[in-house]
Order: structure tokens, then sequence, then C-alpha cells
């Protein structure tokens, strides 16, 4: 009875382990884990029958249960295998081993039948419970040399894994090459002992047992790869992972293409000592370690300038990787030597070509306005949005009578928008670029933006443009976040007081961040957007521009309907122009 009960508790431990499995390896499982797991429990189940058998017929039946199981269990160890070592094969390949199985499968299923795999088979009772002796017959060989193919296949793939797939763990590999060896070589031993009822289940326990603790090796890894998943349809950063003791755990291809030397360092180790990029990242990791939150660390490589956003990731509130996101800042970095080059030159240009000065002025100015919005995370788009907001609205105002305005004025009110936010420049880059919420500290500087740009504006512009071009974009800086109610920043005008730019400037900037998706919200409806500026009409917004708001509504939605289907498009574009499709 004793065998019987340890054969019972083998059948219950490999249903718990596959059950452990779809639990602990949370992803979607990948087909051959299962198939393993549950060909154990196929096979385990017919070691039992067999042990209960009391006839050869019903040792005849248990007999080709165990082979269900045994016949494909190979097969699907070595696709595992392949699996874990970043192998791919053919899908004629998989189908040829797959039909060779079912070939050695289907002739076990002679017995009893045919002398094709037995010749003969009597019914015996081995230390109280039931086995067969078999004499085989010339199908048998199949059978060996399945066995022998998947053992000499696993050990090919193991090490020429283990000398060129830089992805693949040292852990791992001597895991997989534990599995292996046991089952298979452990299957062969018990045949030609002619007792594999007993040892095999043990056996097939600890391959379970092996298997898991790959799982948990490759556990680490996979967060990196659902964290890349997750941002797979931007994908325009590179991301590498470290463990929380410094050990490189991988990267995304643009990483890849912006590091080239990652592709000779391997997983699960230290970046090599020799290797240039190693002092970049560990000095990265030095400075992440003594940070609570996002760290931004700014570094050189082979001539190009890189940005990266650090964090620590976590689990189970454990930490388990630390995730770099970087991106190429070489185009902005040069933009802006190339601006101290042209300044230089300007003190020439001021006395021979005043009208250039002054457009050079304004595209600097528009340059300076889009990269004060990529570095707090928004894109040139939302300038051109709001610039367009403000177009809008000043074409209805231009066509009330009782406005009298010069058109120079309402055009310079257009030309001067997208300055609105250039304060932002004098921010310092932990607060403008802090992903969460402000400390008060915090936001009383974040809140300074707008007084500052006032005075760079006046400082750039006032000997190079009009006065009225250069009051109405200090104006527009200096106010956009006055209320009307006079509970806004910096100076708390109230009413009229505010300057009628500024007041328009407070709707369009107001609109185009509720109607667009930022990192921090998704985007709110039209109608939504639209109730919640209404009902804020007379306390921050100016009362007096409902009426041009109200009849620049179905203008804005047909404008920003427009905007999200060329983003669209856009990306879809970029999607399929991808290396990756």
């Amino acid at each position: 009875m004793f065998v019987i009960y340890y054969l019972i508790a083998m059948c219950v431990f490999s249903g718990i382990n596959a059950c452990l499995l779809s639990v602990f390896y949370r992803r979607p499982l990948n087909t051959y884990f299962t198939a393993f797991f549950f060909s154990i429990v196929l096979a385990d189940f017919g070691y039992l029958f067999l042990a209960l058998s009391t006839t050869i017929e019903g040792a005849i039946v248990a007999n080709k249960v165990c082979y269900l199981g045994a016949c494909f269990l190979p097969l699907f160890l070595f696709l595992l295998i392949c699996r874990l070592c970043s192998f791919e094969l053919s899908r004629w390949i998989k189908l040829f081993l797959f039909l060779y199985s079912a070939l050695v499968f289907g002739l076990s299923c002679t017995v009893g039948f045919s002398d094709v795999f037995y010749e003969s088979v009597r019914y015996v009772v081995l230390n109280g419970f039931g086995s067969y002796m078999p004499t085989y017959g010339p199908g048998h060989v199949l059978w060996n040399i399945l066995l022998y193919f998947y053992m000499l296949a696993n050990v090919v793939v193991i090490i020429i894994a283990a000398k060129k797939k830089r992805n693949v763990s040292y852990k791992t590999l001597i895991a997989i090459a534990a599995l292996a060896f046991v089952s298979i070589g452990a299957f062969i031993l018990a045949r030609n002992m002619e007792n594999d009822t007993l040892l095999m289940p043990l056996v097939y326990l600890i391959d379970e047992l092996v298997l898991l603790y790959v799982c948990a090796l490759v556990k680490m890894h996979d967060v990196m790869n659902s964290v890349l998943e997750s941002l797979e349809a931007e994908n325009t950063a590179a991301y590498l992972a470290f463990s929380p003791k410094g050990l490189y755990l991988g990267c995304n291809d643009i990483a890849s293409r912006y590091f080239p030397e990652l592709l000779d360092c391997r997983v699960d180790h230290d970046l090599p000592q020799d290797a240039e990029i190693a002092d970049v990242f560990k000095e990265g990791m030095t400075q992440l370690k003594d940070s609570s939150g996002d760290k931004v660390y700014r570094f050189s490589y082979k001539e190009r300038y890189f940005k990266a956003v650090m964090r620590n990731v976590h689990q189970n509130k454990k930490l388990q990787i630390c995730l770099f996101r970087i991106e190429d800042e070489t185009n902005i970095q040069r933009y802006i030597e190339r601006l101290d080059a042209n300044n230089t030159e300007l003190a020439a240009l001021i006395k021979n070509n005043k009208d250039q000065i002054r457009l050079f002025q304004n595209q600097m100015l528009v340059g300076m306005a889009e990269m004060v919005n990529n570095k707090d995370g928004f894109t040139g788009a939302h300038l051109k949005r709001t610039k367009e907001v403000v177009s809008i609205l000043v074409a209805k105002m231009q066509k009330d009578p009782n406005l009298n305005y010069s058109k120079e004025f309402y055009d310079d009110m257009i030309a001067a928008a997208p300055m609105h936010d250039i304060g932002k420049i004098a921010i310092d880059d932990k607060v403008l670029c802090k992903p969460g919420k402000f400390t008060e500290e915090e936001y009383a500087e974040m809140k300074t933006h707008a007084e500052k740009g006032a005075i760079i504006i006046k400082n750039l512009l006032s000997n190079f443009q009009s006065e009225l071009f250069v009051e109405i974009a200090k104006n527009m800086a200096g106010g956009h976040h006055e209320r009307w109610d006079g509970s806004g920043y910096p100076y708390g005008l109230k009413g009229e007081a505010i300057p009628l730019e500024a007041r328009v400037m407070a709707i369009a900037d107001v609109y185009d961040a509720l109607v667009s998706k930022r990192c921090y919200k998704e985007a709110f409806s039209f109608g939504d957007a639209y109730d919640i500026i209404d009902k804020s009409m007379g306390k921050h917004f100016d009362p007096s521009l409902k009426k041009y708001f109200e009849q620049s509504r179905e203008e804005l939605e047909e404008f920003y309907r427009k905007e999200c289907e060329a983003e669209r498009a856009e990306a879809e574009k970029a999607s399929a122009e991808s290396p990756a499709n």
C-alpha cells in the first residue's frame, strides 16, 4: 500500500505544481510550459493506474496512458529549452517533431493487438503493485531514438546558448541543463533497470521544481519586458534595466543601436570593466541609489548627448529592476550650441539689417518655447494648438464692431501666443520634469514662470520688436494664469485689470489642457471641456469673452478632431515603418 500512497502523492504534487505555475508565472503562460506540466500529470496518473491494475488488460491500458505523457514530454522539454535559450525553430521542424512523437505514441497503442512495438507482454506483481514484463518489438527502437535524439539536441542547444546567446542568464542555462539531463537520463536509466514506475514520478516532481525555479529566474527579466511592452506603441526611447545589485538585465533595440557595446554584454552579469559605457551607467546607478523618485541624468557618449530618466521599479513591494529611459538630445544640444554661436554674430548683424535680426529673434523665441515644452514633457504641438485656438477666438473678436482694436493688435496677439510659457526655461529641471504632485515649495517655484516669462520677453525683444508686440507678448506670458475673480497669479490681478490678450490666452491654454491627453490624465470630451470653461466664466475667465468662445465651439472641435486624426495617422505610419515590423 505504501507504493500506492506514494504514487497518489506524486499525482497530487504534480497537479499542485501545475496550478502553482499558472499563479506564480502571471504573464500569459507559454504553451510549452503548460504542456510540459500537464504531460507530467498525465504520466503520473498512468503510473498510478498501472500500480492499481490487476489484469494484463488493465496494465496495457495504464501503460498507454504513461506513453501518452512520456512520448510528448521530451518534445515539450526540448521546445521549452529552445524558448528559454532564445532559439527559434521553423514551423516545419516543430511539425516534424510532433508527428514523430505522435508516431511513437501510435505504435505504443498497438500493444495487445500487434507485435510491432511489444512482441509480447505479461502481467506481474512487483512488491505488491501491478506491473508488466514486455518483450520489445522492432518498432520500439523508434522510442529509443526519440529519447537519445532529444538528449543530444538539448546538449547542443545549451552549449550554443552558453557561447553565443548573450541575453540568456548562466543561472537559467545551468537550471535547464539539469532539467534535461535529469529527466531524460533518469528515464533511460529506469527503463534499463525495468523499474520506472517508482523512479519516474519522483524525477518528474524534481523536473517541475526545477522549472518553477527557472520561472523565478526569468521573472525578473519579465518585469522589464512588461515595462517595455507597455511602451512599445511609442517606441521612441531606449530602455535598459539593471538589477538592484547592478547586474545588466537587458535592453530594447533602440538602446542596442545607441550603445552597440551592449550586444557583447551578457545578461545577469556586470558590464565589462573595459566597456566605455560601463562607467556611464555605473554613475547613473550611483545617483539613483540616493534618490527616492525619478532621477534625471545627462551624459555624452561617442560625440552624442543623451538624457536618462532613471527610476526604481517595484513588484510586490520589492525592488526588482532599475530602469533607464534614454532619449537622444544631440539635436537639441547642437541647437543650443548654434544659438550660442549665433548670439555672437548678432552684434555684427544689428548694424546692417534690423529686419533680419527681428526675424531671427522671433525664430529663436519660438525655438526656445518649443524646447521648454519638450523639457516638461509636452511637444511643439501644444504651441501650435494654443496659437490656433487664439487665432480662432481672435477671428470672432475681429467681427465684433464694438471692439476697437487694430489689425496689428490682433495679429501680434496670434504671433505672441507660442511664447506664453517661455518662463519655464528658468525653472529648475527637478521641478519642471517632476511627474508627480508638487510640494508647496515646488509649486511656489513653478508659479514664478509667468513673471519670469514676462521679464525674459522684455529683455530679449525690447530693442528689436515694436513696443506693441513686446507689450502683448509680455502680458500673455505674465498674465495667462491670472483669474477674473483675482485668485490667480503672479500678481492677483482682477477683472479688466488683467490685459485682454492675457484673458484670451488663459482660455486657449486651459481649453488645450482639457481636450489634450497628458501623461497625468486622459483627454476630456469636448462637451465636458466646454462645460468646465462655461461654468468658469466670471470666476476664472472674462465673461465678456464667453460669446466668442461659444461662437468658436464648432470650429475648435473640428480643429482638434483633425489634429487627433493627423496624430493617429502619423503614429500608424511610424509603426508601419518601424524595423520591428
